[in-house]
């Protein structure tokens, strides 16, 4: 797979990046000189000691998977047939019919490929019939020991049928640093399984993301993804789901809150290949300062397929005269047979509500926080973990700290 991605890099380069018009920002990601670092350097490192005694591997809460400066180093034991796990370490036999699968298809990508070229990653799997009670935590540790640091991440989680599982994705920055980080995740979900997938984008202050997550989920199965994103000076989220089997219910949910001059570029695209099948989408932004959001999100369904509900919905909030959005919801339907539907807005704070909480003595600020987390509360509703709390926490912090 290496040897092919070096070919299409060599051949194709950046190019296809640059024709892309709402991606202007691209240019800012590239223009700058990454450096690489090396696992030997981060394992001798103090930074690195003090992960390993910072990291409660033996926490009742929760199984870990833990990149430092990309390099997956640390990981809970293996317990009863589920495996937490170096990639680079499988059997081929394993992970034949699953790595790199999703990732591939037949438009290039050069972040994709760069990935590929340069990564390690986790190998999660779940088998059959599993009920894992605690959450499994994905950390990714930014030692700060280089500047301007490229961190490729390419990681392959499979849930067996029947087996329920969440998992919790974050940074950590142990130092101000510049990186761009470069994520890959394939996920496969099997029949009758359930997967709850949280990510939790802040404290990326001079950082860029770009993150490529690919799900399959199979019959009977349910899916559900909430990316958070509170803070980086660029974001971009390419999500991908393809339905593979009927009567999979797949849930996309987004919020982002970004100040000054960051960006958050959401694309969702939703492949619905069987009949009988659900999706359902809910992104919601408030963006103040001169920060920017996009969504672009795609739901196709082809053919001869029948009894498909799929639903996609962006609102936004533009708090200064300097934020925008952009925002691209379609539909690529070629059955009549289904019901489709999308919706978009975008606006600020109603005066009239403003009025009323004001009416009830609630101060002019307080009672503008109230109605935003009231806009979020949709989403966060449906969070049923225990991040919920600390979500609410970066939200009402973000919040206080705006001039309403």
């Amino acid at each position: 797979m290496q040897e092919k991605d070096i070919y299409f890099f060599k051949k194709k380069g950046f190019d296809s990046l640059y024709k892309e018009k709402e991606c202007s920002y691209i240019h800012t990601i590239l223009n700058q000189e990454y450096d690489f670092i090396s696992k030997r350097k981060i394992e001798n490192s103090e930074e690195y000691k003090k992960i390993k005694e910072k990291i409660p591997l033996k926490s009742d809460n929760s199984f870990f998977c833990v990149f430092v400066d990309g390099i997956p180093i640390i990981f809970s034991k293996n317990n009863n047939d589920i495996i937490f796990s170096n990639i680079c370490y499988q059997k081929e036999s394993l992970i034949k019919d699953f790595y790199g699968k999703l990732s591939y298809n037949k438009k290039y990508d050069v972040f994709n490929t760069i990935n590929n070229i340069f990564s390690e990653g986790a190998f999660i799997y779940i088998p059959n019939n599993i009920l894992l009670k605690k959450p499994i935590e994905i950390v990714y540790v930014t030692t700060g020991i280089v500047q301007k640091l490229m961190i490729n991440i390419r990681n392959l989680i499979v849930v067996g049928k029947g087996s329920s599982v969440k998992i919790i994705e974050y940074h950590k920055y142990l130092k101000k640093n510049s990186s761009l980080i470069n994520i890959v995740n394939e996920i496969y979900a099997l029949d009758n399984s359930n997967i709850d997938y949280y990510k939790i984008q802040d404290k990326l202050k001079d950082s860029f993301v770009i993150d490529n997550t690919f799900f399959k989920q199979k019959k009977n199965s349910k899916c559900s993804i909430y990316t958070f994103s509170f803070q980086g000076k660029i974001i971009r989220n390419n999500l991908k789901f393809y339905s593979h089997g009927e009567n999979a219910y797949s849930y996309l949910y987004g919020v982002s809150l970004l100040s000054e001059k960051q960006i958050i570029d959401n694309n969702t695209y939703i492949d619905h290949l069987y009949s009988n099948s659900y999706s359902y989408q809910l992104y919601k932004k408030i963006l103040w300062g001169e920060s920017q959001g996009i969504f672009n999100g795609k739901i196709f369904i082809n053919k001869f397929l029948k009894g498909i509900n799929a639903f996609q919905k962006n609102n936004n909030i533009l708090l200064s005269n300097k934020s925008y959005i952009y925002a691209r919801p379609q539909l690529e339907i070629y059955s009549e047979n289904v019901k489709c539907s999308h919706g978009c807005t975008i606006g600020n704070i109603q005066e009239s509500e403003l009025f009323y909480l004001q009416s009830r003595g609630i101060p002019e600020k307080e009672a503008n926080i109230l109605l935003l987390l009231s806009f979020l509360e949709e989403i966060l509703k449906s969070v049923d973990i225990y991040i919920k709390k600390i979500i609410y926490d970066k939200i009402k912090k973000k919040l206080d700290k705006l001039n309403l």
